[in-house]
């Protein structure tokens, strides 16, 4: 199509564990005429009751995050009971969020924080680009499970694994192979020890293709087109680095939205900042998982059997929860909403579009899901770039974040410090440290705590 042919860089930024309505089911409460599926009359719409000891619980606005911040549950079973299918298993209610977090913390609390939302304030950033540019309201996360299983379909197309462990992930083919076998440019940004860590690419990590966030604006006023990268991959600080001081701004509780809010404003302000090559951009924002937040959408039906050699054995059935999603580009009509069926392996479907022979051209696990509904990018696209100036927003400074170094409590920051610990094994830690000198202060040894 005409955009795909015109567009010379791909950008992707995947943050960590928001819902579709906890972060963007404000645009209809705010503008009920927009055509976007977000929350509607939540003190009433009986689609959005959680019952939970005979007591109903609604979705609220959160006007104090602190008040309320927590890290509800996300895990394969625990996300079976947050959606709730009914008895004969053809529906999914959406109402067991509440459930879900007693049975994980044990605590009840009058306003739940699985049920919590932002609205433009909290959420500025998030809301202005999905006013001013394109919002997919049907972007859900590929599996009802937790984070590394989700970031495999991302980054691979399919997962190994089911659920979140304290170890490398295993995988086949990840999608900086696939770039390379076809000559495809390709760099990673990143403001932290990046998740890529934990899929092992160690010689990778401390080459020329990963950059300190600080470096791409430069980068893109200064590199020529035809030697920048074509697909360009950015990574937030995460909040499972857990020994570091530096404050997490992925969105990943207990790190604050604010902190995440400001980054995604620093990296649009870089990628406009040069008005020629941004004419030719397509930035792409969503999320890896909904993170145990509530949606009122039931997943979609789309079955992803376990491949050969996972270490599962029971497939799964439907998607996950939606999760938000972002197209930020001159390339999409401003205010629009994309309504059709993605996930992350929409982001695949594109890369083959772009620089393979087709959508199918990915992989025969991206092409199953395919065939089942999930569509690809390419849709939500202008046949021609809109002509105006490039939108602009001053940030909004939140409070200050306190430190987040602490003992190392999930799996996935277990999954961290072992992936730190083979990569400083592998480099040495002179290579290690130039490029991370965060990682220089990881823990010794697994058991080792800050």
């Amino acid at each position: 199509m005409a955009a795909l042919d015109e567009i010379r860089t791909i950008v992707i930024l995947m943050m960590e564990n928001r819902s579709f309505d906890h972060m963007l089911g404000h645009l209809s409460l705010e503008d009920p005429k927009w055509d976007v599926d977000g929350l509607r009359e939540p003190d009433t719409n009986p689609r959005y009751a959680n019952v939970f000891q005979h007591r109903i619980h609604r979705p609220f606005l959160i006007d104090n995050e602190a008040s309320v911040i927590r890290d509800p549950p996300h895990s394969r079973h625990l996300v079976d009971v947050q959606m709730a299918r009914s008895p004969s298993g053809k529906k999914y209610r959406m109402s067991g969020f509440v459930q879900a977090y007693f049975e994980y913390t044990q605590h009840q609390a009058e306003h739940p924080p699985p049920m919590g939302y932002f609205d433009s304030r909290g959420a500025w950033m998030t809301s202005f680009l999905a006013k001013e540019y394109c919002v997919c309201d049907r972007w859900f996360t590929p599996l009802p499970s937790d984070t590394q299983p989700n970031r495999s379909m991302a980054f691979t197309g399919t997962t190994l694994i089911e659920d979140t462990g304290s170890r490398l992930i295993p995988h086949r083919e990840h999608v900086f192979d696939w770039l390379n076998k076809r000559g495809i440019r390709w760099r990673v940004y990143h403001d932290g020890p990046p998740f890529f860590l934990l899929f092992g690419r160690f010689h990778e990590l401390v080459g020329m293709k990963y950059r300190p966030i600080s470096e791409l604006a430069r980068d893109l006023q200064r590199e020529d087109p035809d030697e920048a990268p074509q697909v360009i991959f950015i990574e937030p600080r995460y909040f499972d680095f857990f020994w570091s001081d530096v404050p997490a701004n992925c969105n990943h509780p207990l790190a604050l939205v604010g902190n995440g809010e400001l980054f995604l404003h620093q990296v649009y302000t870089a990628l406009t900042s040069n008005a020629d090559k941004w004419a030719r951009t397509l930035f792409l924002h969503t999320y890896d998982e909904h993170g145990g937040f509530f949606d009122h959408v039931p997943p979609l039906p789309i079955e992803n059997p376990a491949p050969a050699g996972a270490e599962f054995t029971i497939g799964f059935k439907t998607t996950g929860p939606r999760v938000p999603g972002l197209i930020v580009s001159p390339w999409v009509q401003p205010g629009k909403a994309f309504h059709g069926n993605l996930d992350h392996t929409s982001m695949l479907q594109l890369l083959a579009e772009k620089f393979g022979s087709g959508p199918e051209d990915y992989s025969a696990s991206v092409n199953h899901r395919r065939a089942q509904g999930i569509r690809s990018i390419s849709e939500a696209l202008s046949d021609a770039p809109m002509l105006r100036s490039i939108p602009t927003r001053a940030p909004r400074p939140g409070p200050l974040a306190p430190s987040m170094k602490r003992q190392p409590r999930s799996s996935n920051e277990r999954a961290f410090q072992q992936a730190a610990l083979e990569l400083l094994k592998h480099e040495g830690p002179i290579a290690t440290s130039a490029k991370y000198p965060d990682l220089v202060g990881a823990p010794l040894t697994p058991d080792a705590h800050p």
